[in-house]
């Protein structure tokens, strides 16, 4: 074998292995890609200027999960927007797979963390999961919906 043509075979294996590794890369980050898109539209829906709070919670309500919305009712919040949903996303936000879910800090790395969960094909927003802390420690809320605890509110956490 001359030295051109193994250059070329150990060039196209390196391309291979590039190609295979971008592959699994964009395969494996799918689901949490498509929660982010998800969860970014429903908070530009959430906060779209010029609706009534009626017509903002119906935009919104195909966004929730249908265990979320048998919990609670999806309430417009006093400064706009709806309750228990930011009114911005951070550029240095986290956002990781847990369970089959997807969780999301929009707030810089550190703050409350929504769930996001598949449902019919779509990603839906599933509620609060805690709160995290510096080293990514994080702090449960509570399951129960009637709990003060589980409110969407920063207050609501320990």
């Amino acid at each position: 074998m001359s030295p051109k043509t193994r250059n070329i075979l150990i060039a196209a294996a390196g391309v291979a292995v590039l190609a295979g590794a971008l592959a699994f890369e964009v395969v494996s980050t799918r689901p949490v890609r498509q929660a982010v898109r998800a969860y970014a539209e429903l908070i530009a829906v959430a906060n779209r200027p010029g609706l009534s709070d009626e017509a903002r919670i119906e935009a919104a309500r195909p966004y929730f999960s249908s265990r979320y919305l048998a919990s609670r009712p999806i309430r417009p919040a006093a400064e706009g927007g709806i309750v228990g949903l930011p009114r911005s996303i951070s550029k240095n936000f986290q956002a990781w797979r847990e369970d089959g879910a997807v969780w999301i800090c929009p707030a810089n790395r550190v703050g409350l963390v929504h769930r996001l969960v598949e449902e019919d094909g779509r990603w839906r927003f599933d509620g609060l999961v805690g709160l995290l802390r510096g080293r990514n420690e994080l702090v449960p809320v509570a399951e129960n919906p009637d709990d003060p605890a589980s409110d969407l509110s920063p207050e609501g956490l320990p």
